[in-house]
C-alpha cells in the first residue's frame, strides 16, 4: 500500500507531467508540421483536477494551436484564409487523442461559422492567431488541464 501512494500521481505531480508534455514550438525552424503541436500519445492519462470537459477544454487549446498552425495551407496570398484543400490538418487532427476530439471540433466548427456568416472578420481572426505565442498557448492549455476556460478567446466578438 505505501508503494502505491509513493507513485501515483498527486495533482501537483500530474501538474509537472502536464506541464513537461503540452508543448508548443509552432515556427521553431527546425520543427514541422504536427511536430510542433503537443504529442496526444505522451498525455497523462489522468487531468489534475477531476473536473467534467476537462478533455473539451484542453481539446479547445490544441484546435486553436493547429488552427494557427494551419491555417495558411493552401493560402496563396498572404492575409487570405482558405481551409487546407485536400483535409491534411483535419484529417491529422481527426487522427489524435479522443478525449480532446470534441474541444478541437468546436474550434473548427467556430471557424466555419465564421466564415459563412462574417468572412470580413477573418482578418481579425488571423491578426489574434498571429499575435499568440507558443508560451500563449502552453499558459492556455496548462489552464485547461486545470479547468479554466480559453483566455484568451480568440472568438469572441467576432460573430456579434
Amino acid at each position: 500500500m505505501d508503494h502505491d501512494i509513493l507513485t501515483s500521481d498527486t495533482p501537483a505531480r500530474l501538474l509537472l507531467r502536464w506541464k513537461h508534455v503540452l508543448r508548443f514550438r509552432i515556427g521553431i525552424a527546425d520543427c514541422s508540421g504536427l511536430a510542433q503541436l503537443p504529442n496526444a500519445e505522451n498525455f497523462p492519462d489522468e487531468f489534475p483536477v477531476d473536473e467534467f470537459g476537462i478533455g473539451h477544454l484542453l481539446g479547445e487549446v490544441l484546435g486553436l494551436a493547429a488552427l494557427k498552425l494551419f491555417r495558411v495551407s493552401g493560402t496563396s496570398f498572404p492575409g487570405e484564409w482558405s481551409f487546407d484543400p485536400v483535409g491534411q490538418w483535419l484529417h491529422a487532427l481527426a487522427c489524435v487523442d479522443r478525449t480532446t476530439d470534441t474541444g478541437r471540433l468546436s474550434v473548427v466548427h467556430r471557424v466555419i461559422d465564421l466564415g459563412l456568416y462574417a468572412p470580413e472578420r477573418l482578418h481579425v481572426l488571423n491578426a489574434r492567431l498571429d499575435a499568440l505565442t507558443n508560451d500563449d498557448l502552453h499558459r492556455m492549455a496548462m489552464e485547461a488541464v486545470q479547468g479554466e476556460r480559453m483566455k484568451p478567446d480568440v472568438f469572441e466578438g467576432l460573430m456579434e
